[in-house]
């Protein structure tokens, strides 16, 4: 029996639970202008590099602070 598609506005409601700007880290929010400022953001391993640059840039953080 195939599952039967939302229609109107309940085809509008999200089905997977949002991420709670509470648990966002520094190391994600680095990483995500990272992958912003990324010239290859379409790159396959554009997160795993976005988030190398941003643990670069937490170390740097910590040497300046």
């Amino acid at each position: 029996m195939a599952r039967k598609k939302s229609e109107g506005i309940e085809s509008l409601v999200s089905k997977v639970e949002p991420v709670s700007i509470q648990e966002i880290t520094m190391l994600d929010w680095y990483a995500a202008f990272a992958l912003i400022n990324s010239e290859f953001a379409a790159d396959e391993d554009a997160a795993k590099n976005s988030f190398d640059r941003a643990e670069a840039m937490m170390k740097e953080r910590e040497k300046r602070i």
